[in-house]
């Protein structure tokens, strides 16, 4: 990846003007927000399956520059990353919903979720966007594990899977106990 100096960008009139243009372009975008009919959902891929978040439980999403793995824990667990200094357990939601298990791949993205006390980075092949949807999510699919169930809400108007981030972050088998491993 190339890097420039800030004063390469000013001193550049094409990409200034190019710059200005997105800003411009940012600036007159249509905000949604949540609404009475309607929620705000990220919506993300992992593999061939579409899966969405409530935003409000979302911090941040940034893409995957780098992680540390770490050894002896279950197979969902990708390792650890650092975000602004602060570091995160990496969640890979594929082996807990009984998918086949991946490695990051370049152009990952990681969405950083809290509530509950608990924070978390989920992983995601990719970022789809944001959606307004139906606060009631029509019922779980039934191919989902009975222990993922738990923190599945359904699936929204866009057949994404809708997950719970609280049920998911105080879901037990994600709670680890070092001296239960001992």
């Amino acid at each position: 990846m190339e890097t420039h100096d800030l004063r390469t960008f000013q001193s550049n009139s094409e990409w200034r003007a190019t710059l200005e243009a997105r800003a411009r372009a940012l600036a007159t975008q249509e905000v949604v927000e949540r609404t009475a009919d309607g929620a705000l959902l990220i919506q993300f891929r992992l593999g061939d399956g579409r899966y969405a978040l409530p935003a409000h439980y979302a911090r941040e999403i940034q893409p995957l520059r780098a992680y540390t793995p770490l050894f002896g824990v279950p197979p969902f667990i990708v390792g650890l990353v650092n975000i602004h200094g602060r570091l995160y357990t990496c969640i890979d939601l594929r082996p807990l919903l009984d998918l086949p298990g991946a490695p990051p791949t370049p152009g990952s993205f990681l969405i950083i979720i809290q509530g509950s006390g608990a924070e978390a980075a989920l992983l995601a092949d990719s970022v789809v966007g944001m959606v307004t949807d139906a606060l009631d999510a029509s019922p779980a699919p039934v191919m989902a594990s009975s222990a993922a169930t738990s923190w599945i809400r359904g699936v929204d108007r866009d057949l994404s899977i809708v997950i719970d981030p609280i049920a998911l972050l105080t879901d037990p088998r994600l709670i680890v106990d070092h001296q239960a491993a001992a």
